[in-house]
């Protein structure tokens, strides 16, 4: 990572150098196009001179660059940037420019007759360096505080999704023995009431099961896998209910690779029998069905129980949370016209 980092900057380098050359040296480029040619040839700018001072500058330049990377360190972020350190920093800058343009000017001028004002030309190309090496300590500080910017929003990010993903498996944590206690009172009452059922019941009761350990396993299921998984968990209610409870299911084909989190169905169809009267004389219908907008809705008549059923409150509060978990996805449970109604956002898998 730290290797990326670094030639990700030293490429920054190269094109911020050959980009500062430029705009320090464009009135020098005009110039040496457009000067006035004296006899001998020779203008107040000739090519070679200007050449030579933009690669001078873009030499000096990158030169700086690299030497405050190791000063000032922008890719370390526990890296603290002290007043000495960056004092130092500064004092090396100007230090370093002062020497180069000294020794490009030298070697500039070496068999070669100086240029018309050479102390003039001296001052302006050292000003011009020295107003580069101001751009490039910007540059640098600039490239730090976007890195670490970066870093914060990303361990942000990373921590909140951990948090997310902490809160999800809770919740799913808290779903599992809800469940497997109603089951064993179911299992409790069968063995006592028809115990030639209770090996069958035992048998289904394990399937349920291991779907619903392994749920806990994923934050998603396909649809297709949660009706399967419903249909089990349904033949273990109607052992208990016989005919009174009817299930009727209307699911487009299309829809059944649509994802929930698992153990949804089975939650709503709990809460359902749970909260309401099943008996010969006012046997439950619950519809599950879906609609084109994506939305599994299930549904059911309200028949208050004369002795509700105390339980924990948890079941569709942790359901919702599990959906809000999921990208903002809301639950919409209603009550009217004595009609219980609970509609799931169904997810597409490359939402997530």
């Amino acid at each position: 990572m730290k290797t990326t980092l670094t030639q990700r900057y030293f490429g920054i380098a190269l094109l911020l150098s050959l980009i500062i050359a430029l705009t320090m040296h464009f009135p020098l480029v005009l110039f040496t196009l457009f000067d006035e040619i004296d006899k001998h040839g020779r203008g107040k700018f000739n090519v070679d001179l200007a050449a030579f001072d933009l690669t001078g500058t873009f030499l000096v330049t990158f030169l700086l660059f690299t030497l405050n990377y190791y000063l000032i360190k922008p890719y370390e972020r526990q890296y603290n940037i002290k007043a000495g350190k960056l004092a130092l920093s500064i004092i090396l800058t100007v230090v370093s420019v002062v020497v180069l343009i000294s020794i490009i000017n030298l070697l500039k001028n070496m068999g070669t007759p100086p240029p018309i004002d050479f102390r003039g030309h001296h001052d302006e190309l050292l000003f011009r360096n020295l107003f580069s090496a101001a751009i490039v300590l910007g540059s640098i500080f600039i490239m730090r505080l976007i890195y670490q910017k970066q870093t914060f929003e990303l361990e942000n990010e990373k921590l909140r999704i951990e948090s997310l993903q902490s809160q999800f498996e809770s919740l799913k944590n808290q779903v599992s023995p809800h469940f497997l206690f109603n089951s064993l009172t179911a299992l409790k009452t069968l063995i006592r009431e028809t115990p030639q059922l209770a090996g069958q019941y035992v048998d289904h009761l394990s399937q349920v099961l291991r779907y619903t350990l392994q749920g806990n396993e994923k934050q998603l299921v396909t649809l297709r896998e949660e009706m399967e998984f419903a249909e089990s968990y349904l033949f273990l209610i109607k052992m208990r209910y016989d005919a009174n409870l009817i299930i009727k299911s209307e699911i487009k084909e299309e829809q059944l690779s649509l994802m929930l989190p698992p153990l949804t169905v089975q939650t709503l169809l709990e809460n359902a029998v749970k909260h309401n009267e099943i008996s010969k004389r006012n046997p439950l219908t619950i519809h599950i069905c879906s609609t084109e907008n994506d939305i599994l809705t299930v549904t059911n008549r309200i028949q208050k129980k004369l002795s509700p059923e105390q339980g924990t409150g948890i079941g569709l509060a942790n359901l919702s949370k599990q959906f809000q978990l999921l990208g903002n996805r809301e639950l919409q449970v209603s009550g009217d016209n004595n009609e219980f109604r609970v509609k799931i956002p169904l997810i597409k898998s490359r939402s997530l």
